[in-house]
Formats: C-alpha cells, sequence, structure tokens
C-alpha cells in the first residue's frame, strides 16, 4: 500500500511539474508576443514566434525537468513532442469552435474550458509516448547468448 501511495504522489509532482511547466509557457508567449507588437511587427508573425519560443521551452523544461529519468533520443522526442504539441492546438481549436460557436459559451470563458480537456491530453501523450520511458526487456537467466545459446 505505501509503495503504491509512492507511486501515486510521484505521478501528481511530475502532473504539477507539467502544469508548472504550462504557466511558464504561457508567460514566455504572452511576453514574446506583446514585445514583438509593441515592436512593430504583424500579430500573426508575433503569434507564431511567440507560439514556437513557449514549445521551445515547454520541450526543454519537459525533457529536462517533468520527464527527466526518460532517456529517449532527443531527435524522437522532439518529433513526438510537436506532434501532440499541434494536434493538441488541433483540439484546442476544434473546443474553441464547439463552446463558442455551438453551445454559445463566452469567447472568454471557452478558453479556459478547453484546458481541462487539453492539459490532461497533452500530459497523457507527452508521458505515455513523446517522452515515454524504453522498458529493456530481460533476458532470462542463464541464457545471456540468446536463442541460439540455449542449453540443450
Amino acid at each position: 500500500m505505501k509503495a503504491l501511495i509512492i507511486q501515486l504522489f510521484k505521478k501528481l509532482q511530475q502532473f504539477i511539474k507539467f502544469g508548472i511547466t504550462g504557466i511558464v509557457n504561457t508567460l514566455i508567449y504572452t511576453a514574446v508576443y506583446y514585445l514583438l507588437l509593441f515592436l512593430g511587427v504583424s500579430h500573426l508573425i508575433a503569434n507564431v514566434v511567440a507560439y514556437l519560443a513557449g514549445s521551445i521551452n515547454g520541450y526543454l523544461m519537459s525533457r529536462g525537468w517533468v520527464f527527466k529519468e526518460v532517456k529517449a533520443s532527443v531527435q524522437s522526442s522532439v518529433w513526438k513532442y510537436y506532434i501532440v504539441y499541434g494536434s493538441s492546438l488541433l483540439l484546442s481549436e476544434g473546443l474553441i469552435y464547439l463552446f463558442v460557436d455551438i453551445l454559445s459559451v463566452s469567447d472568454k470563458i471557452a478558453p479556459l474550458l478547453t484546458l481541462c480537456f487539453t492539459i490532461p491530453y497533452n500530459f497523457l501523450f507527452q508521458k505515455l509516448w513523446a517522452f515515454r520511458e524504453k522498458k529493456h526487456e530481460a533476458v532470462p537467466e542463464g541464457n545471456e547468448a540468446g536463442a541460439e545459446g540455449e542449453k540443450p
């Protein structure tokens, strides 16, 4: 029972770190976006640059802090991270459309509601796929040579 409680605590701790990473990403996005607007950059370009800045920070924090025990290759985890991040963006856009245009929820409240879906979605797919720890198959004792070295 104690081991289960420790395991649940570690998962909760990891989820909280993931949430903190999201907050930092949002702060970076907002700062970059408004700085670029202040400098006269188009809002569309500012949005893309700010999105990329936040996502780069998100990857680095996820790899180095949230899922630090995972030893996945950088190339593999980057591609998977951005596939999850992009699909989450599509999920968010779909939910915003559903809430605002179909269900008539305020466009100020709808983004907050989407977080109830996108945060767990991102956490699960980052943990279970993008930063998944590879399990090594155990070789039966006395059979280190594999199938070819089996004893008669």
